[in-house]
């Protein structure tokens, strides 16, 4: 992954560039693994074998063929740079002493960070090396299997191309990413591993019909719905998993692992998923972050209500208020939560019930809070996973236990 503002460079460590792939034998393995390895870097096996018992260990990794495709992608190669944990953060590089086995912890590693136009001085994070357990849970829901074709959308840094060609083989995985500078540094990185998935700089929500259909697409970038031309490019059978969620209320998301019909349909049940990826990017040069509302504070009504902000954060429930509130951003605080929509409505609700709400704008959005817990409660308050999701020629129906059961629009925001 490359710094903004910093050269591209090819990965440090590898040599050669033909595919790896191993799985099953049925590709040759790189033949000179070591040629350029600065000696620091010689047991990076011994660390990414690690990281891959670690996976199986806690059950994340239960295919023992992704055992060995973890063990075998040196993520190293993938995050010659990241930033610490640290505020400011710091940019780690090769040589520092922790980078090598942080590069193989199970993390998730920031690779790049930008600052939007409208907010000089502050510098969001826009690309990342996933947290290897997120990679690898998803992988295996994905169910990928000898032969098939894969669309990944979000290339990042390439690490999970380079797991997906490893077991696949690269001329299976197709990988696409807004950012040019990122995919052009992943090419470099990929071929330095010994792997040649097709790389190319295109909007994600498109696709990619040049290599279509695919048989499984893999969203690693969140959305706010899911998009039409990846159910277009889905051979019948196949399936999609996308990262649903809004860019202002992330934890309200989830999962979403579609199979699309003959039809032209796409169904399937939501995972689970708290804390997902990076929203999307609708340019490449601004973060993927919520657009601001302008608001209007001058008037503020003030009520008692039985909910307390802490309904914002419980899976489930927030995933109905968004269906209720499409385009939320929220504003938690240490004693309670501000959202705002985009009409201008806003709510500032406290933590402790019965709360006292003030709220202004246009609409009374807190009602719509409301409503939402009144239906969660009388249902027996369920769980993210047991609602699903359904495009056809309706539109995108977010239902409840059944695509035939109870339904409603889905929060599809543009």
């Amino acid at each position: 992954m490359v710094v903004p503002r910093m050269r591209p460079r090819s990965a440090m460590g590898m040599a050669g560039s033909r595919d790896r792939g191993t799985h099953r034998g049925r590709r040759s393995r790189h033949p000179h693994w070591s040629a350029r390895m600065t000696s620091n870097l010689d047991d990076w096996r011994a660390h990414a074998a690690a990281l891959a018992d670690r996976l199986t260990e806690q059950g994340t990794i239960t295919d023992p063929a992704w055992r060995q495709v973890v063990a075998a992608v040196p993520r190293h190669v993938f995050v010659p740079e990241f930033y610490s944990d640290d505020d400011p953060p710091e940019l780690l590089t090769a040589s520092d002493p922790r980078w090598l086995g942080l590069a193989y912890a199970d993390d998730t590693l920031v690779t790049q960070r930008m600052e939007h136009p409208d907010q000089p001085g502050f510098a969001w994070s826009t690309s990342s090396s996933t947290r290897p357990s997120l990679m690898l849970r998803m992988l295996h829901i994905l169910d990928v299997r000898d032969g098939i074709a894969v669309l990944e959308i979000g290339t990042g840094t390439g690490y999970n191309s380079g797991l997906l060609s490893e077991r696949l083989g690269s001329e299976h995985v197709t990988t696409v990413d807004i950012d040019p500078a990122l995919t052009d540094a992943a090419r470099l990185r990929l071929a330095d591993a010994g792997y040649a998935p097709s790389v190319a700089a295109y909007d994600g929500p498109r696709g990619y019909p040049p290599r279509a259909p695919y048989d499984r697409i893999i969203a690693t970038v969140a959305t706010e719905h899911v998009p039409v031309p990846w159910v277009e490019q889905t051979r019948p059978g196949g399936v999609i998993l996308a990262d649903i969620r809004p860019r202002g209320m992330t934890w309200a998301g989830a999962l979403a692992r579609l199979t699309v019909a003959a039809d032209g349909t796409a169904s399937g049940p939501l995972v689970s998923c708290t804390w997902g990826f990076m929203s999307t990017r609708r340019d490449a040069a601004r973060p993927g972050i919520p657009e601001g509302v302008a608001i209007d504070a001058t008037t503020v009504h003030t009520r008692t209500s039985e909910i307390g902000s802490e309904a914002l954060h419980t899976p489930g429930l927030a995933l109905l208020i968004w269906q209720r509130l499409p385009g939320i951003n929220a504003f938690p605080g240490p004693d309670g939560t501000e959202i705002t929509t985009p009409d201008g409505s806003w709510v500032k609700a406290p933590k402790t019930t019965p709360a006292k709400v003030e709220h202004g704008g246009p609409a009374d959005i807190w009602k719509e809070v409301e409503q939402a817990h009144t239906w969660w409660t009388d249902h027996g308050s369920p769980d993210v996973e047991t609602f699903g999701l359904t495009i056809g020629p309706n539109g995108q129906r977010l239902w409840h236990e059944t695509p035939d059961g109870t339904s409603w629009a889905a929060p599809c925001q543009l």
